[in-house]
């Protein structure tokens, strides 16, 4: 199957999914679909201003408008919205929910670390680590060479 085309601009991106909504048909959540859509703008655009343009960002935008255009409910639509949200199961730091991301997730333990001004403690570091690996492999290698496993 051809992975679809993702536009590394966030607002073309959103003008995207808007027009994808004219193929749905309209029902009681397609106005909520198309103010999430703009909503969802936002909070990328935030994103870029905050990571300087991130690779992973139009990605994020583009896995989370198609969530917004399957979605059914009000709820769903909030819950897409949202930031990503993981759990510790004891063992390691896991993802929860539907609509998770995991590229979103990588920037938020970034800015969890930056945020709380120090480094993530153990089990963060772990997850944050695996979401690295997994989505710059070549930036990580050089890391683990130094020693930061």
């Amino acid at each position: 199957m051809e992975q679809p085309k993702i536009l590394p601009d966030i607002d073309s991106q959103v003008c995207l999914g808007l027009m994808s909504l004219c193929e749905l048909e309209f029902d009681k959540l397609s106005i909520e679909r198309i103010g999430s859509i703009i909503q969802l703008g936002a909070i990328c655009r935030g994103y870029q201003k905050e990571f300087n343009n991130n690779p992973l960002i139009p990605v994020i935008c583009h896995k989370k408008i198609e969530f917004i255009l399957q979605a059914k409910t009000k709820t769903a639509l909030k819950e897409i919205l949202s930031p990503p949200k993981v759990r510790y199961n004891y063992s390691e730091v896991v993802p929860v929910g539907s609509y998770h991301v995991e590229e979103e997730e990588l920037l938020i333990w970034s800015l969890t670390s930056l945020w709380c001004g120090g480094p993530l403690n153990e089990v963060g570091f772990k997850r944050y680590m695996k979401l690295f690996n997994k989505f710059h492999p070549e930036y990580a290698k050089e890391i683990c060479a130094a020693g930061f496993e």
